[in-house]
């Protein structure tokens, strides 16, 4: 096996990436100054208020939309990549599965 074969194999290039983005957090946290509690820098900020942790509402109304796009999104990539010679039914149904679930979001 050749250098660069080993260099550009899948699990080097993902470790060697970690190792660069770890290097890169290690000399951003040395040369960043130290932080110091000034007035409200630490406190939760929405918008101007005052708001305390607790009483902040959560909101997943938005959730089922973003979950049809990814099923949509999904599903495109699989068929658009899908290679010419793929077998017919198996693409077919893979799309009436897609769609079968996005039909079963859009109920709720």
């Amino acid at each position: 096996m050749t250098a660069s074969a080993v260099l550009y194999h899948p699990v080097v290039v993902f470790g060697l990436s970690l190792l660069a983005g770890w290097f890169l957090y290690a000399f951003g946290k040395a040369i960043a100054p130290p932080m110091r509690a000034v007035g409200g820098k630490l406190k939760t900020y929405a918008c101007g208020e005052n708001v305390e942790a607790d009483s902040f509402p959560t909101a997943y109304h938005l959730f089922h939309a973003a979950f049809i796009f990814t099923l949509l999104d999904v599903v495109a990539l699989v068929l658009g990549t899908a290679p010419s010679h793929a077998i017919l039914w198996l693409a077919g149904s893979y799309l009436v599965v897609g769609l079968v679930a996005i039909v079963i979001l859009f109920k709720d």
